[in-house]
């Protein structure tokens, strides 16, 4: 099974990030796709470290546009046409905001 989190703003908790640590753990294939304000994330090397249990790390660049150069090497840039293919390849979906 697989899980698709999105993350569309910046998160004050870390509730969403040990969810998903939670089902990779429970052997469930996660990815994590940050959007919007959740974006930011993209840039923190310390967070971006530790969620290195998702097998994907992606960052909508529409939505990233102004972190260029800035969002960490393990983090995906994709496209509205990527997301809709994470869409289609999970079985879940977790939109947190």
């Amino acid at each position: 099974m697989s899980i698709l989190f999105v993350v569309s703003r910046l998160q004050n908790t870390p509730t969403v990030f040990r969810t998903a640590e939670r089902s990779a753990r429970a052997g469930v294939k996660v990815m994590i796709l940050f959007t919007e304000g959740g974006c930011r994330h993209a840039i923190d090397r310390k967070l971006v470290t530790s969620l290195s249990y998702a097998e994907g790390l992606f960052c909508l660049e529409p939505d990233s546009l102004g972190l260029r150069g800035k969002i960490d090497s393990a983090v995906r840039p994709i496209d509205y046409g990527g997301w809709i293919e994470l869409v289609e390849a999970c079985d879940r979906i977790v939109s947190w905001a």
